[in-house]
C-alpha cells in the first residue's frame, strides 16, 4: 500500500489455531489441538518483498518501507517481535501510527506508475516467477547438501545444542544460519 507516509507491505494470512515464532526464525509452527504444522516465517517473507520493491525503486533511496504481517482473528498470536504482527480487523489502527509524511505527492504518483508497469501479468511471466522462486530454494538446498551455507557462502559445521546435533554456519555468530 503506497502513501505518504510511506510504503506499507503488508502479508495476509487466513490460518486457525495457535502461531508460535519469532522474529528471525526461518518457520512458525501453526497448533491445533495436538496437531503441528509448520509454516514460512511471514516476516521473513515480507522481507523478501521489501528487498524486491527496493530493487525496483532504486532511484528512491529514501523510502520508508513499513512491514505488517495480519492474521485473521481465527487466529491465536503468540508471536514475539518488533515487527508488527497484527490481527487484520487492527490493521488500520497499526497504519495510522504512522503520521510522519516521507513521500510527496508527485513522487507517490510516479513510485505508483512504476509499480503499475512492473506488475506480473501474464500467465508466462507468472510461470517464470514461480520457475525462479523453487530454483533459488532448490539451490539452497544444494548448497546446504555440500556444506556450504546458503547466506554467506561459508562453512557449515556440525555443532552441539539444546536439542542435539545441528548445521550451523561455521563464521557464527557473524552469520546464524542453521540447516533446518
Amino acid at each position: 500500500m503506497l502513501s505518504n507516509y510511506g510504503i506499507f507491505v503488508i502479508e495476509t494470512k487466513n490460518y486457525q489455531g495457535w502461531i508460535l515464532g519469532n522474529e528471525f526464525d526461518d518457520y512458525w509452527t501453526q497448533v491445533i489441538f495436538k496437531r503441528k504444522e509448520k509454516l514460512h516465517n511471514p516476516i521473513k517473507q515480507n522481507y523478501g518483498h521489501i528487498q524486491a520493491l527496493k530493487d525496483a525503486l532504486s532511484e528512491y533511496a529514501d523510502l520508508n518501507y513499513i512491514s505488517i504481517v495480519a492474521f485473521t482473528t481465527k487466529a491465536d498470536l503468540k508471536v514475539k517481535a518488533n515487527t508488527d504482527v497484527v490481527y487484520t480487523v487492527n490493521l488500520p489502527k497499526t497504519i495510522r501510527k504512522y503520521s510522519n509524511e516521507t513521500i510527496s505527492d508527485s513522487d507517490k504518483e510516479k513510485i505508483y506508475e512504476k509499480l503499475l508497469s512492473l506488475n506480473i501479468d501474464t500467465k508466462e511471466n507468472r510461470k517464470a516467477h514461480v520457475q525462479a522462486i523453487h530454483s533459488n530454494l532448490a539451490d539452497k538446498h544444494k548448497k546446504v547438501d555440500a556444506n556450504t551455507c546458503p547466506k554467506c557462502g561459508g562453512g557449515l559445521v556440525l555443532r552441539n545444542g539444546k536439542y542435539g546435533q545441528f548445521k550451523g554456519c561455521g563464521n557464527y555468530p557473524k552469520c546464524r544460519f542453521v540447516a533446518k
